[in-house]
């Protein structure tokens, strides 16, 4: 006689980037086991595949695919994922760097939310008077891309490399999959100073994933301690 099937609860989150709904179930076994032996590496690049892997296989939404959203999507629905399937209250200790002492702290993952920028950049950059390109926001697939690069500067050349989405010019639109990657290479390396800078700006100010948990010490001193990456918020787990 064949076990009976164990049927998840499923719940809903809005997707920051879009305002959609998508539904996903709790962690089961199987997705604890994968967070515990990236835990056990620790090594960045596991940890990111294994939140990726753990994004996809929760979300129930047909066709959704984890490296089509932005990094910021990717980071609020693991949280989110975290908080209802183990608990959104977090505790944590910190040793203050004053008074030496650790105290115990708590962090409400349901207060975690994805900083949007006052304004928000549209992603065209002008080139010229008649050339410009769209960027898309990094996405995870972009992002586990360059995981090995060794600089900001290879990162930064990367991340434009992976996120433009089209060229245009006063005639046409000129889709950026289809160019070769020397092709790429070389229209990158022909960009004016200027232009370059700006398109460097667009991820410097993408929305991002930032909660500050603020606490006093024994000197009555007001401290904070800050949570801005995917790294930090797995270390909770």
């Amino acid at each position: 006689m064949a076990l009976p099937k164990i049927a998840a609860p499923t719940f809903e989150l809005t997707q920051p980037s879009t305002g959609e709904t998508l539904q996903y179930r709790p962690f089961l076994v199987k997705e604890e086991k994968i967070l515990l032996t990236a835990k056990e590496s620790g090594e960045s690049s596991d940890v990111f595949r294994a939140v990726k892997q753990i994004v996809n296989n929760c979300v129930v939404n047909d066709g959704f695919d984890v490296d089509k959203i932005p990094l910021f999507d990717m980071e609020y629905i693991f949280i989110q994922l975290r908080a209802q399937s183990v608990d959104n209250i977090v505790k944590f200790q910190v040793e203050d760097s004053d008074d030496g002492i650790v105290y115990d702290l708590e962090l409400d993952l349901n207060d975690v939310e994805v900083q949007m920028p006052e304004k928000q950049h549209d992603g065209v950059v002008k080139i010229s008077d008649d050339v410009g390109v769209k960027l898309n926001y990094p996405n995870a697939k972009i992002a586990d891309k360059i995981k090995e690069t060794k600089s900001m500067t290879e990162v930064i050349h990367e991340m434009i490399i992976h996120s433009i989405d089209y060229v245009f010019d006063a005639e046409d639109t000129y889709p950026w999959n289809k160019e070769s990657r020397k092709d790429k290479e070389d229209f990158i390396e022909s960009l004016p100073v200027d232009a370059y800078e700006e398109i460097s700006r667009f991820f410097d100010e993408s929305p991002k994933i930032e909660h500050v948990v603020k606490y006093k010490n024994s000197q009555d001193v007001e401290k904070k301690v800050i949570f801005r990456n995917l790294d930090d918020f797995f270390t909770l787990y």
